[in-house]
């Protein structure tokens, strides 16, 4: 069976040389951990040409085919394609029970399919957010939306006003920005373009992260764009570069949840510091009311609120625990779609209050679904402590 960590470089090198593939995050329907009577891996229809090819979607009745699935350190299995005109349902079937994979501990998991030829597909399943954000930061992926579908020929083309927009507001950048005006970039253009005058925290956060995916892609194919049409002529300049570029943004990626976080408190006054600084050199990433507010004894430990602020938070999440040893219960934000019952119940033993965007709670097991926190519930609660701060 194949080992993460070991199979990242083969899952980033099969990706490339075959230039297009399919991936999502794996949903409890998914797993099939929800008692659904349908079985399997739901595919979206945006997906078609991965696994059909050159086959037209049906207007009636049921399209289906047979592929063989390769998985690392595991035989190849033959495993079903099949499409409902009826029911509108697109997945692949025979997947779990032939797979090397614990289907309870997958919800969350990022899985990704690569067409190596018409019948054949190479499968990668991560599970921890240090092998989903290099995969999808290595490709500049977005997946808010669940599921994303690559092809390495596409090219970016936004509608003119949007674009313009985007132009407008980066003009006179020779290169990137910082990541603090990125994200306020992003959250302008979205805003501005959709005429949106108020704040809906939950929708507005994932809408801004996926805004600057394609912000930041289009002033990489302007910054870069002299670098890519001039052959480098040697192999080391070239792969500086690409270090480079890759560097730039993975940096992107793990400050940008954080700075729109930063905003949307700051847009509904709510006091705190960002980061906080509580015992030794442990800085959380926003402590409320106020770093001062903690160290001082006299101040009331249950009006202190610590939150983490985590892109993925599948293992990292313990690093929150350990933060603020004046607040035992603590808060961690997410985007992370999906964990698995015996992860939310670990983490629900520790004391720690998960807080998702309402949309993504759809991908959380049932058990859990009412126990987490949307990001408005999480400002509401805030409020109740601070009003007369």
């Amino acid at each position: 069976m194949q080992r993460e960590l070991d199979n990242l470089p083969d899952a980033i090198e099969a990706a490339r040389q075959n230039g297009r593939f399919f991936c999502k995050f794996l949903t409890p329907n998914d797993a099939g951990v929800n008692g659904a009577h349908q079985d399997g891996v739901y595919l979206n229809i945006g997906s078609w040409d991965i696994f059909f090819n050159e086959v037209s979607v049906p207007a009636t009745g049921i399209r289906e085919r047979l592929v063989m699935i390769h998985i690392d350190g595991w035989q190849p299995f033959e495993s079903r394609i099949v499409y409902y005109t009826s029911k509108k349902e697109f997945r692949i079937t025979r997947f779990w029970s032939n797979a090397p994979f614990n289907r309870n501990e997958m919800v969350g998991a990022l899985i990704i399919f690569i067409p190596l030829s018409k019948e054949d597909y190479k499968v990668y399943i991560f599970n921890t957010e240090e092998e989903i954000e290099e995969f999808s930061q290595t490709f500049s992926l977005s997946l808010a939306d669940n599921y994303t579908v690559y092809h390495e020929d596409d090219i970016i083309v936004a509608e003119e006003t949007f674009e313009d927009k985007v132009l407008e507001l980066v003009a006179g950048y020779k290169d990137f920005p910082e990541t603090a005006v990125m994200a306020e970039i992003s959250r302008r253009v979205y805003m501005e373009y959709y005429s949106k005058k108020k704040i809906q925290p939950d929708k507005d956060l994932i809408n801004w992260v996926d805004t600057e995916y394609t912000v930041f892609r289009l002033i990489e194919q302007e910054v870069y764009k002299d670098k890519l049409i001039r052959p480098f002529g040697e192999l080391q300049p070239l792969l500086d570069f690409a270090s480079s570029a890759l560097n730039r943004r993975k940096s992107r990626a793990g400050r940008s949840l954080e700075h729109h976080i930063n905003y949307i408190l700051t847009n509904v006054g709510l006091p705190f510091d960002n980061p906080g600084k509580t015992e030794g050199e442990k800085k959380p990433d926003f402590l409320l009311p106020s770093t001062n507010h903690y160290h001082n004894p006299e101040y009331p430990q249950e009006n202190l609120i610590l939150l983490g602020v985590k892109t993925t938070c599948k293992d990292r999440w313990r690093q929150v625990l350990s933060e603020g040893e004046r607040i035992p219960n603590k808060h961690l934000l997410t985007l992370q779609q999906g964990i698995s019952e015996n992860q939310l119940k670990e983490m629900e033993n520790a004391h720690l209050q998960l807080v998702v965007p309402k949309p993504y709670h759809k991908q959380y097991p049932e058990a859990y679904k009412e126990k987490i926190w949307s990001v408005s519930k999480f400002i509401d609660y805030a409020n109740e402590k601070y009003t007369l701060v």
